[in-house]
């Protein structure tokens, strides 16, 4: 937001079902974490909103952005299996909230972080 404005982070539980599944048809139903993030800054007018997660797409200046980072964005959601919903009202703001399939079961930290457990060498 660089004329400035508020930032704002929340974090949450979300179940998503048939009639609250953002309407999108690829939306599975089940639990989520929801990330949201959003802003009082300017906004974006529809046709912007529509190429936000194209590649290369940016309002940037030159030299200051590659246009990828929301594209990356997308595509690690679609990965994961979740989703990213954009709200944005010009003069209002934008409201990102990504949404995670929740795990449905306890997971090790070693699971957690991507790597096995490897026992550690005893002193001498």
């Amino acid at each position: 937001m660089s004329s400035g404005g508020r930032l704002m982070i929340a974090a949450g539980n979300r179940h998503l079902d048939a009639d609250h599944g953002l309407g999108l048809p690829e939306i599975i139903p089940g639990d989520y974490i929801m990330l949201e993030v959003g802003g009082n800054g300017i906004g974006m007018p529809p046709e912007m909103k529509a190429k936000i997660f194209d590649p290369f797409f940016t309002t940037k200046q030159r030299d200051t952005g590659t246009g990828l980072g929301l594209s990356m964005v997308f595509g690690f959601m679609k990965q994961s299996d979740g989703h990213v919903h954009v709200y944005s009202e010009v003069g209002v703001g934008t409201v990102f909230r990504l949404y995670l399939p929740r795990a449905s079961g306890a997971a090790t930290q070693a699971e957690m972080f991507g790597c096995a457990r490897r026992a550690m060498p005893r002193p001498r």
